[in-house]
């Protein structure tokens, strides 16, 4: 049998071994990352990928033992915060009924937060001039599948790529390269079926069933998020998390080293390098084409994984666990900080309700003009009647505060109390939104 045809470029060589593990590496990380949200990612890492430095020694860390952490150096990180599905704070969250204040909330309220920031909103026509823009965004909590996507058939290029250069050169009888694509083959698709094994869940916070509803505002600067429906719902958003759980891979007897097999593939991984700096060299110029056509394909499919954005995925599987749509949710922006204020504390009154919290809150000044302004607001508030002329009366200037202030003031107080009588009508319609 003739053996098959080789390219012979004199003396001149690829040296494609220079770049063989380091090459790709953010990318290859980026796409490891989100393969949580996807039913079938795990299975379709059978493919050359580049970057197996760098990714075995990131997700090497997962594994627990004294013999891991030397081979692995770093904090041992909780499975979520290694990808990046926890770990970031969330704004501050103020209850409408108890007033209890959490300053600091949780990664879920931040995607939320940001999610709102995203969204367009409808400008509201104010009695003044724009001061500073505020937005605020009104979420109907919903009671509590698999994300579905194109990466399963954009994963037949890199897999295609990688098995059809491996056999080429075995056609070509290219033995070093052969096994280095080979190895590649399977180090990654192993890999990703080890890592793939973690089941991601949405951990939440028990409430009493009996509980009143949670109605609540993210606040972070000019953004406000309202959160309106049941305690559990809203206590999620605030103090709930994702985790991911790899008990699958050990039976009900727990093991001293649950992640030995993410240890295993990590560190074969990054076995992989080396061999392939030793190995590739010695293989010929088609060969290592063939080797670097397959890492080229790779790389590219892993910077289209890597493009769509992490919390991207996690906002749009937060908005598919609680059952979101946007006629659920509600983004306006006021030209005022007063208009915003009193539109937020009229969304959020339920009975027990204390605006002066809120208020106070959003607008803590205590000249005269402030403190006048605030008491007519909270009276409108109190009404709780909906009679619009009452109200409007209600947010007029009395002759008695009239010579009290003096021209000046009274003039900004007219400006003030038109903000709030816009608010007013705002939050009277979206009230009967809420209750269809």
């Amino acid at each position: 049998m003739p053996h098959p045809p080789d390219i012979h470029p004199g003396n001149f060589s690829l040296n494609v071994s220079a770049i063989a593990g380091f090459f790709g590496g953010d990318e290859a990380i980026s796409a490891i990352q989100t393969i949580h949200h996807y039913k079938t990612r795990k299975f379709l890492g059978w493919y050359n990928s580049p970057g197996s430095w760098n990714v075995g020694k990131k997700f090497g860390k997962l594994a627990k033992s004294r013999f891991w952490d030397g081979l692995f150096p770093g904090p041992n990180e909780e499975p979520a915060k290694l990808f990046e599905l926890d770990g970031k704070r969330g704004p501050k969250y103020v209850a409408s009924r108890s007033g209890s204040v959490l300053e600091h909330t949780g990664h879920l309220a931040n995607l939320i937060m940001e999610k709102s920031k995203e969204e367009l909103g409808v400008l509201v026509p104010g009695a003044r001039d724009v001061t500073k823009l505020n937005k605020v965004t009104i979420i109907k909590m919903q009671p509590v599948p698999p994300h579905k996507g194109r990466h399963a058939l954009a994963a037949i290029l890199p897999i295609a790529a990688s098995w059809i250069t491996c056999a080429i050169c075995g056609w070509i009888r290219d033995w070093f390269c052969f096994s280095m694509i080979l190895l590649g083959i399977i180090s990654n698709g192993m890999f990703s079926v080890i890592i793939g094994l973690a089941c991601l869940q949405l951990q939440g916070v028990s409430t009493a069933p009996t509980a009143p509803p949670g109605d609540g505002m993210l606040l972070d600067g000019d953004n406000i998020v309202l959160l309106l429906g049941r305690e559990k719902e809203v206590a999620t958003i605030t103090r709930g998390r994702f985790i991911l759980e790899y008990n699958s891979m050990h039976g009900e007897e727990p093991v001293r080293d649950e992640y030995a097999a993410i240890g295993f593939f990590s560190s074969l991984l990054v076995i992989q390098l080396l061999a392939q700096l030793l190995l590739i060299p010695q293989g010929t110029f088609t060969g290592q084409t063939m080797f670097l056509i397959s890492f080229a394909v790779s790389w590219l499919y892993n910077l289209y994984l890597s493009s769509i954005n992490n919390e991207y995925i996690q906002e749009r599987s937060i908005l598919k666990i609680f059952h979101l749509q946007k006629k659920h949710m509600r983004t306006y922006i006021c030209g005022t900080r007063t208009t915003a204020a009193v539109f937020t504390c009229l969304m959020l009154q339920p009975p027990g309700f204390k605006p002066e919290n809120i208020i106070c809150n959003f607008i803590p000044n205590d000249t005269q003009v402030w403190i006048t302004w605030r008491k007519k607001v909270l009276d409108v508030m109190r009404t709780r009647n909906g009679d619009r002329v009452a109200c409007h009366n209600l947010l007029e200037i009395t002759n008695e505060e009239k010579r009290d202030l003096g021209i000046d003031n009274e003039n900004l107080l007219k400006k003030l109390l038109g903000d709030a009588k816009i608010a007013y009508d705002l939050a009277m319609r979206e009230q009967e939104w809420l209750t269809r």
